[in-house]
Protein backbone atom coordinates (compact mmCIF):
# COMPACT_ATOMS: atom_id res chain seq x y z
CA UNK A 1 0.00 0.00 0.00
CA UNK A 2 3.01 2.25 0.76
CA UNK A 3 4.39 1.59 -1.95
CA UNK A 4 1.48 2.33 -4.38
CA UNK A 5 0.94 5.69 -2.66
CA UNK A 6 4.42 6.45 -3.36
CA UNK A 7 3.74 5.71 -7.02
CA UNK A 8 0.61 7.83 -6.76
CA UNK A 9 2.86 11.09 -5.45
CA UNK A 10 5.38 10.82 -8.29
CA UNK A 11 3.03 10.34 -10.79
CA UNK A 12 1.26 13.50 -9.21
CA UNK A 13 4.59 15.62 -8.90
CA UNK A 14 5.24 14.93 -12.38
CA UNK A 15 1.70 16.04 -13.55
CA UNK A 16 2.09 18.75 -11.67
CA UNK A 17 5.48 19.80 -13.09
CA UNK A 18 4.48 19.09 -16.85
CA UNK A 19 1.25 21.66 -15.89
CA UNK A 20 3.46 24.15 -14.74
CA UNK A 21 5.59 23.94 -17.35
CA UNK A 22 2.87 23.98 -19.96
CA UNK A 23 1.87 27.35 -18.11
CA UNK A 24 4.98 28.70 -18.29
CA UNK A 25 5.55 28.30 -22.37
CA UNK A 26 2.03 29.71 -22.41
CA UNK A 27 3.10 32.74 -20.32
CA UNK A 28 3.96 34.99 -23.43
CA UNK A 29 0.33 34.66 -24.75
CA UNK A 30 -1.12 35.31 -21.76
CA UNK A 31 1.32 38.24 -20.58
CA UNK A 32 1.47 42.22 -20.78
CA UNK A 33 5.00 41.55 -21.90
CA UNK A 34 5.08 39.40 -25.05
CA UNK A 35 7.85 41.94 -26.46
CA UNK A 36 9.12 42.39 -23.37
CA UNK A 37 12.50 43.95 -22.43
CA UNK A 38 13.67 41.43 -20.64
CA UNK A 39 13.64 39.05 -24.05
CA UNK A 40 16.08 41.47 -25.27
CA UNK A 41 18.14 41.12 -22.15
CA UNK A 42 18.41 37.58 -21.41
CA UNK A 43 19.29 37.24 -25.13
CA UNK A 44 22.89 39.19 -24.24
CA UNK A 45 26.01 36.53 -23.19
CA UNK A 46 27.01 37.08 -19.50
CA UNK A 47 28.85 40.41 -19.22
CA UNK A 48 28.22 41.65 -22.62
CA UNK A 49 25.87 44.79 -21.97
CA UNK A 50 27.87 48.19 -21.65
CA UNK A 51 25.37 50.15 -21.04
CA UNK A 52 22.44 49.68 -19.10
CA UNK A 53 19.63 52.10 -19.01
CA UNK A 54 16.29 52.51 -16.27
CA UNK A 55 13.78 54.23 -16.38
CA UNK A 56 9.73 54.85 -17.70
CA UNK A 57 8.57 56.09 -21.31
CA UNK A 58 10.50 59.54 -20.67
CA UNK A 59 14.16 57.01 -21.01
CA UNK A 60 12.35 55.11 -24.48
CA UNK A 61 11.55 58.20 -25.66
CA UNK A 62 14.68 60.64 -24.99
CA UNK A 63 17.41 58.03 -25.88
CA UNK A 64 18.03 56.00 -28.64
CA UNK A 65 20.16 52.90 -28.04
CA UNK A 66 20.91 52.58 -31.56
CA UNK A 67 22.63 55.88 -31.82
CA UNK A 68 24.47 55.08 -28.69
CA UNK A 69 26.00 51.74 -30.25
CA UNK A 70 26.50 53.33 -33.83
CA UNK A 71 28.84 56.05 -32.69
CA UNK A 72 30.03 54.18 -29.50
CA UNK A 73 30.34 50.57 -31.54
CA UNK A 74 28.95 49.22 -27.67
CA UNK A 75 26.14 47.23 -26.35
CA UNK A 76 23.03 49.08 -24.93
CA UNK A 77 20.16 48.08 -23.19
CA UNK A 78 17.47 49.14 -22.18
CA UNK A 79 15.63 48.25 -19.16
CA UNK A 80 13.14 51.45 -19.03
CA UNK A 81 9.22 50.30 -19.64
CA UNK A 82 5.93 52.43 -19.49
CA UNK A 83 5.03 53.64 -15.91
CA UNK A 84 8.09 52.31 -14.02
CA UNK A 85 9.36 54.23 -10.45
CA UNK A 86 12.07 54.26 -9.00
CA UNK A 87 11.02 50.54 -6.24
CA UNK A 88 10.45 48.35 -9.49
CA UNK A 89 13.54 49.60 -10.89
CA UNK A 90 15.08 48.56 -7.61
CA UNK A 91 14.00 45.11 -9.28
CA UNK A 92 15.00 45.11 -12.13
CA UNK A 93 18.38 45.97 -11.13
CA UNK A 94 18.52 43.30 -8.74
CA UNK A 95 17.52 40.85 -11.99
CA UNK A 96 19.99 42.39 -14.20
CA UNK A 97 22.99 42.42 -12.06
CA UNK A 98 22.89 38.84 -11.38
CA UNK A 99 24.52 38.00 -14.76
CA UNK A 100 25.62 41.42 -16.09
CA UNK A 101 27.89 44.67 -14.93
CA UNK A 102 27.61 47.25 -17.35
CA UNK A 103 30.34 50.14 -17.18
CA UNK A 104 27.56 52.64 -17.22
CA UNK A 105 24.46 53.01 -15.28
CA UNK A 106 22.08 55.36 -16.37
CA UNK A 107 19.02 56.02 -14.22
CA UNK A 108 16.04 58.72 -16.44
CA UNK A 109 14.83 60.63 -13.52
CA UNK A 110 11.22 60.72 -14.27
CA UNK A 111 11.15 57.71 -12.23
CA UNK A 112 10.38 59.68 -9.48
CA UNK A 113 7.22 61.37 -11.35
CA UNK A 114 4.33 59.04 -9.36
CA UNK A 115 5.16 61.27 -5.96
CA UNK A 116 3.86 57.55 -4.11
CA UNK A 117 5.00 56.17 -1.19
CA UNK A 118 5.46 52.13 -0.65
CA UNK A 119 2.30 51.93 1.00
CA UNK A 120 0.24 54.07 -1.77
CA UNK A 121 2.31 52.38 -4.43
CA UNK A 122 1.25 48.38 -3.25
CA UNK A 123 -2.08 49.33 -2.22
CA UNK A 124 -3.32 51.19 -5.73
CA UNK A 125 -6.60 49.70 -7.11
CA UNK A 126 -5.42 46.96 -9.71
CA UNK A 127 -8.21 48.16 -11.75
CA UNK A 128 -6.58 51.25 -12.88
CA UNK A 129 -4.03 51.14 -15.74
CA UNK A 130 -0.91 52.20 -13.80
CA UNK A 131 -1.39 49.33 -11.55
CA UNK A 132 -1.48 47.13 -14.57
CA UNK A 133 1.59 49.46 -15.86
CA UNK A 134 3.76 47.41 -13.18
CA UNK A 135 3.15 44.08 -15.08
CA UNK A 136 5.79 45.33 -18.00
CA UNK A 137 8.88 44.98 -15.50
CA UNK A 138 7.51 41.89 -13.96
CA UNK A 139 6.05 39.60 -16.37
CA UNK A 140 8.93 39.09 -18.31
CA UNK A 141 11.61 38.11 -15.97
CA UNK A 142 12.39 34.70 -15.55
CA UNK A 143 11.14 32.70 -12.57
CA UNK A 144 13.50 33.08 -9.77
CA UNK A 145 13.82 34.43 -6.60
CA UNK A 146 13.73 37.61 -7.26
CA UNK A 147 10.66 37.72 -8.98
CA UNK A 148 9.07 36.19 -6.07
CA UNK A 149 10.35 38.71 -3.97
CA UNK A 150 8.91 40.97 -6.09
CA UNK A 151 5.83 39.17 -6.31
CA UNK A 152 5.36 39.22 -2.48
CA UNK A 153 6.17 42.98 -2.50
CA UNK A 154 4.37 44.57 -5.03
CA UNK A 155 1.59 42.38 -5.90
CA UNK A 156 -2.02 41.76 -4.31
CA UNK A 157 -3.76 38.42 -4.69
CA UNK A 158 -2.25 34.96 -4.86
CA UNK A 159 1.46 34.26 -5.45
CA UNK A 160 0.74 31.78 -8.22
CA UNK A 161 -1.79 33.81 -9.89
CA UNK A 162 1.02 36.79 -9.69
CA UNK A 163 3.87 34.36 -10.77
CA UNK A 164 1.74 32.63 -13.80
CA UNK A 165 -0.01 34.83 -16.17
CA UNK A 166 -1.00 32.44 -17.77
CA UNK A 167 -3.29 30.99 -14.45
CA UNK A 168 -4.17 34.73 -13.54
CA UNK A 169 -5.58 35.66 -16.89
CA UNK A 170 -7.57 32.07 -17.50
CA UNK A 171 -10.59 34.26 -18.52
CA UNK A 172 -9.05 34.77 -21.73
CA UNK A 173 -8.07 31.26 -22.68
CA UNK A 174 -11.13 30.98 -24.66
CA UNK A 175 -10.20 33.94 -26.65
CA UNK A 176 -9.00 32.18 -29.59
CA UNK A 177 -8.81 35.51 -31.59
CA UNK A 178 -6.80 37.23 -28.89
CA UNK A 179 -4.33 33.91 -28.75
CA UNK A 180 -3.35 33.70 -32.18
CA UNK A 181 -2.96 37.44 -32.23
CA UNK A 182 -0.47 37.11 -29.63
CA UNK A 183 0.88 33.85 -31.15
CA UNK A 184 1.74 35.70 -34.55
CA UNK A 185 3.62 38.40 -32.66
CA UNK A 186 6.60 39.24 -33.19
CA UNK A 187 9.45 40.21 -31.04
CA UNK A 188 11.30 42.87 -31.33
CA UNK A 189 13.65 45.09 -28.91
CA UNK A 190 13.66 48.19 -31.96
CA UNK A 191 12.68 51.56 -30.45
CA UNK A 192 8.76 52.73 -31.64
CA UNK A 193 10.53 56.86 -33.00
CA UNK A 194 8.03 59.36 -31.91
CA UNK A 195 7.15 60.55 -35.28
CA UNK A 196 4.52 63.37 -34.41
CA UNK A 197 5.04 67.03 -33.33
CA UNK A 198 3.75 68.96 -30.44
CA UNK A 199 0.38 70.56 -32.03
CA UNK A 200 -0.17 74.69 -32.33
CA UNK A 201 -3.17 73.87 -29.99
CA UNK A 202 -0.86 72.13 -27.71
CA UNK A 203 1.79 74.83 -27.59
CA UNK A 204 -1.00 77.73 -26.87
CA UNK A 205 -1.82 75.66 -24.24
CA UNK A 206 1.03 75.50 -22.55
CA UNK A 207 1.40 79.41 -22.80
CA UNK A 208 -2.04 79.94 -21.43
CA UNK A 209 -2.13 77.09 -18.57
CA UNK A 210 -0.82 78.42 -15.09
CA UNK A 211 -1.19 75.35 -12.89
CA UNK A 212 -0.48 71.90 -13.61
CA UNK A 213 -1.51 68.81 -12.44
CA UNK A 214 2.25 67.87 -11.24
CA UNK A 215 4.04 71.02 -10.65
CA UNK A 216 5.91 69.99 -7.56
CA UNK A 217 7.91 67.06 -7.03
CA UNK A 218 9.00 64.94 -3.92
CA UNK A 219 11.82 62.80 -3.57
CA UNK A 220 10.41 60.92 -0.83
CA UNK A 221 12.08 58.66 1.85
CA UNK A 222 11.50 55.53 0.47
CA UNK A 223 12.07 56.36 -2.81
CA UNK A 224 15.62 57.77 -2.22
CA UNK A 225 16.07 54.30 -0.34
CA UNK A 226 15.29 52.29 -3.47
CA UNK A 227 17.42 54.75 -5.37
CA UNK A 228 20.29 54.37 -2.76
CA UNK A 229 20.07 50.45 -3.30
CA UNK A 230 20.43 50.65 -6.74
CA UNK A 231 23.39 52.60 -6.78
CA UNK A 232 25.34 50.87 -3.88
CA UNK A 233 24.16 47.57 -6.16
CA UNK A 234 25.58 48.90 -9.06
CA UNK A 235 28.80 50.16 -7.33
CA UNK A 236 29.49 46.82 -5.26
CA UNK A 237 28.96 44.60 -8.42
CA UNK A 238 31.64 46.56 -10.29
CA UNK A 239 30.02 49.19 -12.49
CA UNK A 240 32.42 52.12 -12.92
CA UNK A 241 29.85 55.25 -13.60
CA UNK A 242 26.34 55.66 -12.75
CA UNK A 243 24.76 58.30 -14.19
CA UNK A 244 20.79 60.72 -13.13
CA UNK A 245 19.61 61.47 -16.19
CA UNK A 246 16.73 64.01 -16.60
CA UNK A 247 15.52 64.68 -19.83
CA UNK A 248 14.12 67.95 -21.58
CA UNK A 249 10.63 69.75 -20.36
CA UNK A 250 8.83 71.25 -22.39
CA UNK A 251 10.09 74.97 -21.53
CA UNK A 252 6.37 76.71 -21.07
CA UNK A 253 5.68 73.49 -18.38
CA UNK A 254 9.18 73.32 -17.10
CA UNK A 255 9.52 77.67 -16.42
CA UNK A 256 6.09 77.27 -15.03
CA UNK A 257 6.65 74.61 -11.95
CA UNK A 258 8.59 74.17 -8.92
CA UNK A 259 11.75 72.24 -10.86
CA UNK A 260 14.12 72.80 -7.76
CA UNK A 261 11.52 70.31 -6.49
CA UNK A 262 13.04 67.81 -8.68
CA UNK A 263 16.81 69.18 -9.35
CA UNK A 264 17.79 70.43 -5.88
CA UNK A 265 17.30 66.55 -4.09
CA UNK A 266 18.91 64.85 -6.91
CA UNK A 267 21.92 67.23 -7.29
CA UNK A 268 22.32 66.96 -3.27
CA UNK A 269 22.28 62.65 -3.41
CA UNK A 270 24.67 62.72 -6.34
CA UNK A 271 26.93 64.78 -4.82
CA UNK A 272 27.50 61.97 -2.15
CA UNK A 273 29.08 59.63 -4.38
CA UNK A 274 32.19 60.27 -6.73
CA UNK A 275 30.86 57.39 -9.07
CA UNK A 276 28.00 59.41 -9.85
CA UNK A 277 26.98 62.00 -11.82
CA UNK A 278 23.86 64.19 -12.18
CA UNK A 279 23.55 65.04 -16.22
CA UNK A 280 20.27 67.97 -16.04
CA UNK A 281 19.13 67.87 -20.13
CA UNK A 282 16.89 70.91 -18.71
CA UNK A 283 19.91 73.32 -18.23
CA UNK A 284 21.99 72.47 -21.50
CA UNK A 285 18.85 72.15 -23.90
CA UNK A 286 16.57 75.21 -21.89
CA UNK A 287 15.06 76.14 -25.00
CA UNK A 288 14.10 73.23 -27.36
CA UNK A 289 10.70 74.43 -28.95
CA UNK A 290 7.82 72.14 -29.57
CA UNK A 291 9.16 70.51 -32.58
CA UNK A 292 10.93 68.39 -30.54
CA UNK A 293 8.23 66.91 -28.73
CA UNK A 294 5.31 64.39 -29.26
CA UNK A 295 2.28 65.60 -29.94
CA UNK A 296 0.92 64.18 -26.44
CA UNK A 297 -1.69 65.22 -23.76
CA UNK A 298 -0.78 68.79 -22.92
CA UNK A 299 0.34 67.84 -18.64
CA UNK A 300 3.59 66.01 -17.92
CA UNK A 301 4.18 63.82 -20.58
CA UNK A 302 6.13 65.67 -22.69
CA UNK A 303 8.18 62.95 -24.24
CA UNK A 304 10.77 63.87 -26.72
CA UNK A 305 9.75 63.08 -30.24
CA UNK A 306 12.48 61.07 -32.59
CA UNK A 307 14.45 64.63 -33.33
CA UNK A 308 14.53 65.15 -29.32
CA UNK A 309 16.13 61.70 -29.17
CA UNK A 310 18.89 62.51 -31.51
CA UNK A 311 19.74 65.76 -30.07
CA UNK A 312 19.71 64.30 -26.56
CA UNK A 313 21.30 61.14 -28.00
CA UNK A 314 24.07 62.60 -29.86
CA UNK A 315 25.04 64.52 -26.69
CA UNK A 316 24.65 61.16 -24.72
CA UNK A 317 27.19 59.87 -27.01
CA UNK A 318 29.64 62.67 -26.43
CA UNK A 319 29.42 62.10 -22.89
CA UNK A 320 29.72 58.13 -22.46
CA UNK A 321 32.94 58.46 -24.83
CA UNK A 322 35.51 58.99 -22.20
CA UNK A 323 33.55 56.11 -19.88
CA UNK A 324 33.51 53.43 -22.00
CA UNK A 325 35.30 51.09 -24.50
CA UNK A 326 34.41 49.47 -27.91
CA UNK A 327 32.97 46.06 -27.75
CA UNK A 328 34.18 44.59 -31.28
CA UNK A 329 31.12 42.30 -30.87
CA UNK A 330 28.51 45.22 -31.20
CA UNK A 331 26.15 44.97 -33.93
CA UNK A 332 25.83 46.48 -37.45
CA UNK A 333 22.50 48.51 -37.85
CA UNK A 334 21.00 50.78 -40.08
CA UNK A 335 22.40 53.84 -37.70
CA UNK A 336 26.12 51.96 -37.55
CA UNK A 337 26.24 52.72 -41.38
CA UNK A 338 24.81 55.94 -41.36
CA UNK A 339 26.61 57.67 -38.76
CA UNK A 340 29.76 56.37 -40.10
CA UNK A 341 28.83 57.66 -43.51
CA UNK A 342 29.85 53.98 -44.60
CA UNK A 343 27.76 52.51 -48.02
CA UNK A 344 27.39 48.58 -47.95
CA UNK A 345 26.23 47.75 -51.46
CA UNK A 346 26.35 43.61 -51.40
CA UNK A 347 25.19 41.25 -49.65
CA UNK A 348 27.10 38.40 -48.05
CA UNK A 349 26.59 36.33 -51.16
CA UNK A 350 27.15 39.34 -53.17
CA UNK A 351 23.93 40.88 -54.27
CA UNK A 352 24.00 43.94 -55.31
CA UNK A 353 21.33 46.63 -54.00
CA UNK A 354 20.26 48.69 -57.07
CA UNK A 355 17.92 51.84 -56.60
CA UNK A 356 16.26 54.34 -58.08
CA UNK A 357 15.12 57.95 -56.14
CA UNK A 358 13.07 59.29 -58.62
CA UNK A 359 11.36 62.10 -57.14
CA UNK A 360 11.88 64.74 -54.07
CA UNK A 361 8.54 66.59 -53.64
CA UNK A 362 7.68 65.56 -57.32
CA UNK A 363 10.87 67.38 -58.70
CA UNK A 364 12.81 65.42 -60.89
CA UNK A 365 15.75 67.72 -59.84
CA UNK A 366 18.91 66.74 -58.08
CA UNK A 367 18.56 68.76 -54.93
CA UNK A 368 15.67 70.44 -53.30
CA UNK A 369 14.66 72.68 -50.98
CA UNK A 370 11.98 73.22 -47.83
CA UNK A 371 11.22 75.76 -45.65
CA UNK A 372 10.53 74.23 -42.33
CA UNK A 373 7.64 73.69 -41.59
CA UNK A 374 6.21 74.52 -44.82
CA UNK A 375 5.27 71.37 -46.25
CA UNK A 376 6.38 67.36 -45.60
CA UNK A 377 9.32 65.88 -47.57
CA UNK A 378 8.08 63.51 -50.24
CA UNK A 379 10.81 60.40 -52.15
CA UNK A 380 9.56 58.44 -53.92
CA UNK A 381 11.16 55.96 -56.09
CA UNK A 382 12.20 52.60 -55.83
CA UNK A 383 14.93 49.74 -54.31
CA UNK A 384 15.47 46.29 -54.50
CA UNK A 385 18.27 43.70 -54.28
CA UNK A 386 19.68 42.24 -57.46
CA UNK A 387 18.58 38.71 -58.10
CA UNK A 388 16.34 38.25 -54.87
CA UNK A 389 12.60 38.59 -54.91
CA UNK A 390 11.26 41.78 -52.96
CA UNK A 391 9.05 40.66 -51.15
CA UNK A 392 10.80 40.34 -47.89
CA UNK A 393 12.30 43.59 -48.11
CA UNK A 394 12.05 46.31 -45.73
CA UNK A 395 13.07 49.42 -47.02
CA UNK A 396 14.08 52.72 -45.34
CA UNK A 397 15.28 55.97 -45.90
CA UNK A 398 18.10 57.78 -44.13
CA UNK A 399 18.76 61.71 -44.26
CA UNK A 400 22.38 62.21 -43.29
CA UNK A 401 23.63 65.37 -42.37
CA UNK A 402 27.16 66.19 -41.72
CA UNK A 403 26.91 67.75 -38.35
CA UNK A 404 25.57 64.23 -37.26
CA UNK A 405 21.97 64.34 -37.49
CA UNK A 406 20.58 61.40 -38.89
CA UNK A 407 17.23 60.42 -39.32
CA UNK A 408 15.67 57.43 -40.30
CA UNK A 409 12.32 56.95 -41.10
CA UNK A 410 9.84 54.28 -39.51
CA UNK A 411 7.81 52.44 -41.12
CA UNK A 412 4.11 54.57 -41.09
CA UNK A 413 6.10 56.87 -42.92
CA UNK A 414 6.66 54.62 -45.49
CA UNK A 415 4.21 53.55 -47.95
CA UNK A 416 5.19 50.60 -50.10
CA UNK A 417 4.21 51.00 -54.07
CA UNK A 418 3.64 48.34 -56.34
CA UNK A 419 6.49 48.73 -59.37
CA UNK A 420 5.44 46.08 -62.03
CA UNK A 421 7.68 48.45 -64.66
CA UNK A 422 10.81 47.29 -62.61
CA UNK A 423 10.26 43.91 -63.23
CA UNK A 424 9.83 44.20 -66.54
CA UNK A 425 12.56 45.97 -67.29
CA UNK A 426 14.82 43.53 -65.57
CA UNK A 427 13.18 40.83 -67.59
CA UNK A 428 12.56 39.11 -64.40
CA UNK A 429 9.56 36.38 -63.84
CA UNK A 430 5.82 38.22 -63.13
CA UNK A 431 6.28 39.46 -59.67
CA UNK A 432 9.62 38.90 -58.86
CA UNK A 433 10.46 43.07 -57.95
CA UNK A 434 6.47 44.33 -57.92
CA UNK A 435 7.28 45.58 -53.83
CA UNK A 436 9.91 47.57 -54.82
CA UNK A 437 8.39 50.82 -55.02
CA UNK A 438 7.92 53.34 -52.19
CA UNK A 439 6.83 56.52 -51.22
CA UNK A 440 7.85 58.37 -48.09
CA UNK A 441 6.90 61.54 -46.19
CA UNK A 442 8.28 62.98 -43.73
CA UNK A 443 7.09 65.89 -41.50
CA UNK A 444 9.93 68.68 -42.58
CA UNK A 445 9.63 70.19 -38.72
CA UNK A 446 11.53 66.56 -37.77
CA UNK A 447 14.74 67.69 -39.29
CA UNK A 448 16.59 70.22 -37.99
CA UNK A 449 17.88 72.83 -40.96
CA UNK A 450 21.10 71.99 -42.91
CA UNK A 451 21.81 69.96 -45.64
CA UNK A 452 20.86 66.07 -45.75
CA UNK A 453 22.08 63.66 -47.82
CA UNK A 454 19.58 60.80 -48.91
CA UNK A 455 20.73 56.93 -48.69
CA UNK A 456 18.18 54.32 -49.39
CA UNK A 457 18.51 51.51 -47.43
CA UNK A 458 17.20 47.44 -47.30
CA UNK A 459 17.23 45.40 -44.13
CA UNK A 460 16.37 41.91 -45.22
CA UNK A 461 16.53 39.28 -42.67
CA UNK A 462 18.74 40.74 -40.43
CA UNK A 463 20.93 41.99 -43.30
CA UNK A 464 21.46 45.43 -44.29
CA UNK A 465 22.23 47.11 -47.82
CA UNK A 466 22.48 50.42 -48.22
CA UNK A 467 23.27 52.81 -50.58
CA UNK A 468 24.11 56.88 -51.36
CA UNK A 469 21.76 58.43 -53.77
CA UNK A 470 22.81 61.23 -56.04
CA UNK A 471 19.97 63.31 -54.28
CA UNK A 472 20.11 65.49 -51.54
CA UNK A 473 17.50 67.68 -49.35
CA UNK A 474 17.87 71.36 -48.06
CA UNK A 475 15.51 72.23 -44.87
CA UNK A 476 15.47 76.37 -44.38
Amino acid sequence: MIKNLGKILVKGLILLGLFFLAIMMLEPLFSESKKSVWSHFYDQKENTIDVLILGNSHANAAIDNAILEANLDVNVVSLATRGQNIYQSYYCALEAYKNQVPEVLIIENFLFYERLTMDAFVNQDPELNDYKKRYLTFEGKKFSSVKLEESQAFFKGNIVENMFPAIKNHHKWTNIEAVKERLYLSDTHNRIKGTTVMSSASVKAYKNKTNFDLKKYNLLPEEEKALKQIVDLALKKGTKKIIMLTAPFYKDYRNKIDYKSLNDPITKFSNAYSNVSYIDLNSIYSNLDHTYFSNDPVGYNQHLNYKGAIKVSNYLVSVLKTMVKPNEDSDKTLEYYLYNKLERAKTENNNSIIVNLETLNNSNGINYTINQGDSPVLIEGWMTIEDLKADKNEMFIGLVKDDGFVFITSQNQITPLIRKDVTKYFDKEAGFYDNSGFRARINSDLLEKGFYYIYLMIKRNDEIVLKKSYKAIQIN
